[in-house]
This record gives structure tokens, C-alpha cells and sequence, in this order.
């Protein structure tokens, strides 16, 4: 079964709501139903009439992130829900989420099968941010406090994996041997060799570097944080 199949599947059943309720609450046939439970259909642009219907959070029901709602509370949320309460998912992308600490080598961020997560963006909102393809940007969980106060840890960063060219200075994820590190990179306007730094000034900067001998993964474009 597909993740968002399995988990309508599963809160349907917590409400012992028949596939033919289900399909007329949403707008669909049954037979779309059956496939996506069945696995047979791996996603739908229908998330959010989904999660009205079955009174379940619809980043949950998309990505599993988070809770199942109990059936008493759902049922609850169901009925209180405005129709026009939620955007489709379809105007929204799901981009992979990465923990820089449990991945490496070159295709560390391309690969989603070592994704911890997925984050909703708005899809309007991405492609004002970069002309990148979505399939290119990738989420980074932070680690440490080497980019503090920039960064701290916990922090989320938008990483474009396009952007490789360190001439353009900015904060990227490097790979340094088989460790990928956040740093900021600057280069010197005379000799064009580039420096390494991390903004807590406690880290000891890399100087006089040929910034084509630099393994990029990837230039931050957004960065995201709770604040306390």
C-alpha cells in the first residue's frame, strides 16, 4: 500500500466509514478509493477533502507526520470543518527532509530514500524562491551550533542542489570527505581563492582554497526555526 492509502485506509476504518461514504464525502468514485488503499494509485490531489472527511490533519494523512486523530475526535473535526478550510496538496510540494548527520557522499541529498521526512511548501512560493526544478531542493535538518547565530541547531534549511557554483558567495552544504557541513563561503576578490567559516566565531576558519577542488552539495536558500 502507499503511505497516504494506508493511513486513509486506517482512519476510515477507525470511523467505520464504508469506501462508498467515503468516495461520495470526497467527490470521487469508489473505484479511486479502492485503488489508493490498494496501493495500485500512489497518491492523490485530493488530500485535503480526504482529511475533512475522515476529521484528520491532512499533513499527517500526506505525510505521516504526526498523530491519527482518535475516531471521537474525529468525527468531531469532521463535522466542524469548513468546506473551504483547506488548500488542496495539490498547490503544495513535498520536499525531503535529510538529517546531514546519517547521510553522505555526492548524491546524499538526491537520494529520498534516506529522507527522515517530508516538508510542505507552497508550490507559488518555490518558484518565486528559486527557478530550480522542485525535484532539485532538498530540506536539511541543522546540527550543532558551528552556524550559530545564523543557524542554530534544529533549525530547518532549504537547500537548492543546483546552485553549485561557491563563486557565489552564500551558506552551502559541503562534503568534506564522507562529513557533510553547513559552512558560509566568501571569495577574494583578487585571487579568486575562496574561504571556509562557520559564523560562530569559536571554529577555526579554512583560507587560501581553490574553490573548484570544493565537493558542493548545494546552496541554502530558506532557513526555518521555532522561535522560544
Amino acid at each position: 500500500m502507499s503511505g497516504v492509502g494506508t493511513r486513509i485506509k486506517k482512519a476510515r476504518d477507525a470511523l467505520a466509514m464504508t469506501q462508498v461514504a467515503l468516495a461520495k464525502a470526497v467527490g470521487i468514485s469508489q473505484q479511486a478509493v479502492m485503488e489508493l488503499e490498494s496501493g495500485r494509485a500512489k497518491g492523490t490531489k485530493h488530500t485535503a477533502k480526504f482529511a475533512r472527511a475522515l476529521g484528520q490533519d491532512p499533513l499527517w494523512l500526506e505525510t505521516g507526520d504526526g498523530r491519527m486523530r482518535e475516531p471521537a475526535k474525529a468525527k468531531r473535526q469532521s463535522r466542524s470543518d469548513p468546506q473551504e478550510a483547506l488548500p488542496e496538496l495539490a498547490d503544495y510540494e513535498r520536499i525531503p527532509l535529510f538529517d546531514l548527520r546519517t547521510v553522505s557522499g555526492p548524491t546524499a541529498l538526491a537520494d529520498t530514500a534516506n529522507a527522515i521526512g517530508f516538508e510542505l511548501f507552497a508550490s507559488a512560493w518555490l518558484r518565486q524562491l528559486s527557478p530550480s526544478p522542485f525535484s532539485q531542493l532538498a530540506t536539511v535538518v541543522v546540527s550543532g551550533d558551528a552556524m550559530v547565530p545564523t543557524l542554530a541547531h534544529g533549525d530547518r534549511a532549504l537547500i537548492d542542489t543546483a546552485q553549485l557554483n561557491l563563486r557565489r558567495e552564500g551558506i552551502y552544504v559541503l562534503r568534506l570527505d564522507d562529513t557533510l557541513l553547513i559552512r558560509r563561503v566568501t571569495m577574494h576578490p583578487a585571487t579568486k581563492r575562496a574561504t571556509i567559516t562557520a559564523d560562530n566565531a569559536s571554529y577555526q576558519p579554512y583560507t587560501d582554497l581553490d574553490p573548484d577542488a570544493l565537493d558542493a552539495l548545494g546552496r541554502v536558500i530558506w532557513i526555518g526555526r521555532v522561535l522560544g
